[in-house]
């Protein structure tokens, strides 16, 4: 498949990556993602984190825009974002990843360079994935049956102090105050307990399953297919879980001149959400007080908290165990085309689609009342009143395509395709927002039954994309083969002067192997050598929201007017918006080989490529005095959209496989792929300054505390790359604490030492120096197939080279005295300690987030799959049955990493958190057994 119809491997003149429904379906997974992780040159995947259901960053060829794709941890969920690359199912294009179940998957091609996605216009910049689902063939109705059931395990985590560690680090740092420990006059029973508040939180052995049936089949002229999935998952943190029902139909009809296709899928999701901030509070807490599920309940809805000697900071995680945040996803989508043949080689063709996408998000906070050991109730500990808020967001997208498409053959060596097209798609958007405090009760969870209603929310938008495309591909006797096209898009989001853009792409490609000379040149080992090369401009405009060009009024700004003071219903300009934000473009340059040797057992596909990103669309803080910064929602309202500057990604691609089979039947083949992408920001509007572009922030609010931003944009380096300031140890003598007093005068000795880069006196920003980003050098993905008498074994690797991460959990622990390290802090007795001393305070200068002291080599080599299985001798099979299977697998049994935190793969929102961890929802491993039939 490539965009708008069909070639043949050897007509391909961009750069394409292909997978078969039997590759996708080695790893056993809900998301399509993790299949392509490891097995695409050039497409980088990673986690945003583990939690069930989650999606994975996709980016393909590099950073694809300077927006993050918003994973707010807490937030309501981004239907489609700025990194992602387009989604097109069945030839209709979806508003961000529509989350098949990879069962229900026939094949996905992924267009990588300008020249095959410029067809698809203004939403392709990020590339293109297409997905073929599965079709029915004529014959006997034929029957797959698939499971799996299997259990997930958390591998690894942040250190931390036992009972009797915390008693001897809390008695080092009070004696470094001149003070006595104050434990057991806050808590007698300190003695009593050995807490791990952390592996309270976790869920061991959580289970995951997965059940899949496949029916297909048809009679001449008409086939259909039918899937169902059910996967259910339930997380490794606990009061988290994802489950979701997919059914899928398609149908073809070809009755004379006229072929007809329909597909239309349900799928039904269901999650939970384990409270904000989980993990972080649990490594808060203290080993010397009770377990969460051990506090003595003495009435409705009331809590003892008598072995804490903080119940404020205990009660941050213990309230928030019994909240219910579920959210439901219901979602449909439909693809119908009709293609009728007017005359020989002259087609018509029409596209529609629909794609219904609502969300409901049930939020309820129970009533939690705390008393101290004293019986003395603590208001600042409790939540007096229960709460419930409901959120809903509805959206539709239709589209229309009108085609023209003639092929024909002249001569018998030229073969020529047109086509034309016209385009229509819109895009709506309606959310809806309720609540009210003081429930009946904790078991009345519904709006009616509050008594205070919380001010509702809503919101409705729209917009539309209209688009017009000619293309032509001329081949000459599978030799020479040229592919360009053109394609005028507008788009809503623009002003009328900026509205409408045009984009070409151009590929050409040379068989050498059909020439006269090189059939003569007696390299019979080469049975095909094919070299490509392409140009292409796309546009992109995901970066904005629909309406960051005009100004609007919102209300909700109420006012106080006369003498006695009556409330007036109010609306305000609360934003500026830029009426001359343009187009962001990509315009790259491709240059590839496909090459096969001996037979075609093995082959060779490499490309190069440079893609530059001209007028980047960025939000650019406005200033104080302009009014945008309303108290607590300054994120909201202080940004300007404009276009800040370029960006260039500059890198190869390297895929090779090989296969063959023994003399005594053993099958065999192995893939290599290797991908390295240079990201660099060329150039950055004037009067931003060299930070003036920055996040990931490795605390994120966490218990009131806010941490520095390490990830920023700079020109001449990568996008979300980390500039810190660099440290040199720990203030070990008087000699040095003199000294280093010029710089700090608060300073003392166990202090982390930081270097003043320019030596100016002074320790701010300017010290600030480039220290590698969380996009690797290179990566490689290897694999090996192989199967021998009823037995097939499957083995994935992937590697990945000089990643830095910012350990934002660590970094964390030691904000709260809690990592094992404090343990050996340094002290007048372990003077040669390198741990700074714990200082009873998150923005103490030995724990603030812009020092180096937390960054971390995230170089790792995973096993990401091993898969044995066992197909029975069909001679024992009764009739009717054609393949019983059974395997046993195992994703992400092992990774190799010198990073001290969870995991390794932390994604983020793809580009200012992509390396930071803060604390994020671990990747599990699995352990799995499958069954598969087919009838």
């Amino acid at each position: 498949m490539v965009g708008y119809g069909t070639q043949k491997k050897r007509e391909v003149t961009g750069a394409m990556a292909s997978m078969k429904s039997e590759a996708i379906l080695k790893t056993a997974t809900a998301d399509l993602s993790e299949s392509l992780q490891g097995n695409v040159a050039g497409v980088n995947i990673q986690a945003s984190d583990g939690r069930p259901g989650a999606r994975s960053n996709i980016q393909i060829r590099g950073v694809g825009s300077l927006q993050g794709n918003g994973s707010n941890r807490d937030a309501l969920p981004v239907f489609g974002d700025a990194q992602s690359p387009l989604f097109v199912v069945d030839g209709i294009p979806f508003q961000g990843n529509p989350n098949l179940s990879p069962e229900q998957i026939e094949s996905v091609e992924i267009l990588k360079d300008g020249a095959s996605a410029a067809v698809y216009g203004v939403r392709a910049a990020n590339g293109v994935i297409l997905i073929t689902t599965k079709r029915g063939v004529e014959g006997k109705p034929k029957v797959q049956l698939r499971a799996y059931k299997g259990v997930q395990n958390i591998t690894s985590g942040t250190p931390l102090m036992n009972a009797l560690q915390q008693l001897y680090a809390d008695d080092v740092v009070m004696a470094a105050f001149g003070t006595d420990p104050v434990t057991f006059a806050l808590n007698a029973d300190a003695l009593d307990f050995d807490s791990n508040i952390v592996g309270d939180v976790e869920n061991q052995n959580a289970a995951i399953e997965n059940y899949s049936a496949n029916v297909s089949g048809g009679t001449q002229g008409l086939t259909f297919n039918v899937n169902t999935n059910y996967f259910k998952q339930d997380g490794v943190l606990i009061n988290s879980g994802f489950e979701r029902l997919t059914t899928r139909l398609t149908g073809e009809i070809t009755s004379g001149k006229f072929k007809g296709f329909a597909s239309v899928g349900f799928t039904n999701e269901n999650s939970t959400k384990e409270p904000w901030g989980l993990y972080t509070y649990a490594i808060n807490q203290r080993p010397t007080q009770r377990g969460l599920f051990e506090n003595p309940i003495i009435g409705p809805n009331t809590v003892s908290l008598d072995s804490s000697p903080n119940e404020i900071l205990y009660s941050f995680i213990s309230r928030e165990l019994d909240n219910e945040d579920s959210r439901k996803i219901n979602s449909t989508n439909i693809a119908l085309k009709a293609e009728y043949e007017f005359i020989d080689g002259l087609k018509g063709a029409v596209n529609l689609g629909r794609n219904n996408w609502n969300f409901q998000r049930f939020f309820f906070q129970p009533q939690y009342l705390v008393y101290n050991r004293l019986g003395v109730y603590n208001a600042t500990a409790s939540r007096p009143e229960a709460k419930l808020n409901e959120n809903f967001i509805f959206n539709t997208r239709d589209t229309f395509e009108g085609m023209l498409m003639y092929n024909k053959t002249f001569g018998g060596s030229h073969d020529l395709s047109l086509l034309a097209a016209l385009t229509y798609e819109r895009f709506d958007n309606k959310n809806v927002g309720a609540g009210v405090e003081g429930l009946l009760s904790n078991d009345t969870r519904v709006l009616g039954a509050g008594a205070v209603g919380i001010a509702p929310s809503g919101s409705n938008s729209a917009n539309t994309i209209a688009g017009k495309l000619f293309r032509a591909q001329y081949n000459y006797n599978d030799k020479y083969m040229l592919s360009a096209s053109i394609r005028r898009d507008g788009s809503s989001k623009f002003a009328a002067a900026n509205r409408y853009e045009n984009f070409f792409g151009i590929s050409a490609g040379w068989n050498i192997t059909e020439e006269n000379f090189f059939k003569s040149a007696g390299l019979e080992f080469i049975s095909n050598l094919k070299l490509r090369a392409s140009y292409g401009e796309v546009g992109n405009m995901n970066s904005l929201g629909n309406y960051d060009f005009i100004n609007t009024i919102e209300g909700g700004v109420d006012y106080v007017l006369g003498e006695n003071e009556d409330l007036a219903v109010g609306a305000i300009q609360r934003g500026i918006r830029n009426p001359l934000i343009q187009w962001e473009t990509k315009v790259e340059k491709n240059f590839g080989l496909d090459a096969d040797f001996f037979g075609s057992r093995l082959s060779l596909n490499f490309d190069y490529y440079i893609n530059n990103r001209q007028d980047m669309q960025l939000g650019q803080l406005t200033a104080p005095s302009s009014g945008t910064w309303p108290f607590r929602y300054e994120w909201a309202f202080n940004r300007v959209a404009v276009n800040v500057g370029d960006m260039a990604n500059k890198g190869m691609e390297l895929a090779l496989k090989y296969r063959d089979k023994t003399n005594f039947g053993l099958n065999w083949n192995a893939g290599l792929n290797f991908t390295r992408n240079k990201n660099e920001i060329t150039n950055l509007v004037p009067g931003a300054g060299r930070f003036g572009f920055g996040g990931g922030d490795p605390i994120g609010g966490v218990n009131g505390i806010r941490g520095d931003n390490t990830t920023f944009l700079v020109e001449g380096y990568e996008a979300g790359a980390f500039f810190l300031i660099p440290t040199d140890g720990v203030v070990s003598t008087a000699e040095e604490l003199t000294e280093y007093r010029e710089l700090v005068a608060s300073a003392n000795l166990g202090d982390l030492k930081y270097i003043d880069v320019n030596e100016d006196g002074e320790l701010n920003d300017n010290d600030r120096i480039y220290m590698g980003s969380g996009q690797p050098e290179f990566e490689l993905g290897a694999s090996l197939n192989a199967s021998y008498k009823g037995f097939d074994l499957f083995v994935q690797t992937y590697y990945v080279h000089d990643v830095e991460i910012f350990n934002g959990s660590k970094m964390y622990a030691y904000t709260a005295g809690r990592h094992l390290d404090y343990y050996y802090q340094w002290t007048p007795q372990n003077a040669g300690s390198p741990v700074p001393t714990y200082r009873q305070s998150g923005e103490h200068d030995n724990v603030r987030s812009r020092s180096d002291y937390f960054l971390e080599d995230g170089t790792y080599l995973r096993i990401r799959n091993i898969t044995l299985g066992y197909s029975l001798p069909k001679k024992i099979l009764g009739d009717g049955i054609e393949k019983v299977r059974v395997y046993f697998g195992s994703l992400n049994p092992f990774t190799f990493t010198r990073y001290d935190g969870y995991d390794p793969e932390v994604g983020g929102d793809g580009l200012y958190m992509r390396g930071v961890d803060q604390g994020n929802y671990p990747v599990a491993r699995r352990f799995m057994m499958g069954l598969e039939v087919n009838f």
